[in-house]
């Protein structure tokens, strides 16, 4: 069942990559919402942390991470919630129609689902750190340095500071 869904979520991202030529990428005046899409909920839970110690609660975040140990986790996600013809469930129905200010993804490889989910919101700017496989799905990436998580995602945030300021 999985490797029939996962085939066919395959199927979809394809087809959404040649959407994103068109993709109107504008980085957003001001932040109010943030999505984030995360490979394990230790990445989630800290790019969370350090969003709020940026913010504090002026942004609203919603997110999710991959886990299929224990799918039915607070803001976790498997291959269980996509229907065999590799559609999302209701279950992403907030995540899909929230117009996000940006998506943020800390993770370095993210899989099929989270793809998915990065291509099927309407956002305009996606941001994360450089790897082969972010590099189609991302509108800025930077470096992922030897530093901790969160020292990278304030990098990351300063950096998408910096353009905001210049544009």
């Amino acid at each position: 069942m999985k490797q029939i869904k996962d085939w066919m979520v395959k199927r979809q991202i394809k087809a959404k990559l040649h959407l994103l030529k068109s993709k109107d990428v504008r980085i957003p005046n001001e932040i109010k919402t943030i999505g984030i899409l995360a490979a394990s909920s230790e990445d989630y839970e800290l790019t969370k942390e350090t969003i709020r110690q940026l913010w504090g609660y002026t942004v609203r975040i919603i997110g999710y991470y991959y886990d299929e140990t224990n799918p039915n986790a607070i803001d976790s996600i498997s291959y269980k919630h996509f229907d065999i013809l590799g559609n999302p469930t209701e279950y992403f129905n907030a995540f899909m129609t929230e117009k996000l200010d940006i998506i943020l993804v800390p993770s370095l490889n993210l899989n099929l689902y989270l793809r998915y989910l990065l291509l099927s919101n309407k956002c305009s700017f996606n941001l994360g750190f450089y790897s082969e496989m972010n590099e189609s799905y991302l509108d800025l990436m930077l470096q992922y340095e030897e530093s901790s998580l969160g020292e990278n995602i304030n990098r990351l945030i300063n950096y998408l500071n910096k353009i905001q300021e210049a544009c």
